[in-house]
């Protein structure tokens, strides 16, 4: 069922993603994957690296969070975010929604996380390495709010 999701995920990102706006491939620590993920950000107006745009990605939790009734737990966030910055360096504003497919979920805990982004992005204009680093505080972990969480990444954008 968890590959069934992950195909999905991946085969709406690229329809959408034809065509349209700067796309960043990037490998994210923290963050709203929790602890580790491949992601995909793309903006929604076409030749742009600022403005609106959306991430969809796939990560682990590498047993960190893993308990008596959670195992197995594959996360995939997914957000919208706005890009302010035509340069290089620019500011980052996002929503992000991460679903939590768990293998062995016997417990009531919400398989949706909640984490709101603020965050630094440099990346360049047309094609090449990129980087963020984020502050993303998360709601509704099984471990309840967690307050102080930060990300960074690394990756390639086109």
């Amino acid at each position: 069922m968890k590959n069934i999701y992950i195909t999905l995920c991946f085969v709406f990102i690229s329809l959408v993603s034809n065509g349209q706006g700067k796309k960043y491939v990037f490998v994210e620590a923290g963050g709203s994957s929790t602890i580790a993920a491949l992601n995909f950000d793309m903006r929604f107006k076409k030749n742009t690296i600022n403005g609106l745009g959306f991430r969809a990605g796939v990560g682990n939790s590498f047993g960190l969070f893993d308990s008596q009734d959670i195992r197995d737990v594959i996360l995939v966030p997914l957000g919208l975010n706005y890009v302010f910055g035509e340069k290089k360096s620019a500011f980052v504003l996002g929503v992000n929604a991460t679903v939590a497919l768990m293998g062995n979920f016997k417990g009531d805990e919400s398989p949706l996380i909640i984490s709101p982004e603020v965050g630094y992005r440099f990346r360049q204009k047309t094609k090449g390495v990129g980087f963020h680093v984020s502050y993303t505080p998360l709601f509704n972990t099984v471990d309840g709010t967690m307050p102080w969480w930060f990300g960074a990444g690394i990756g390639y954008g086109w």
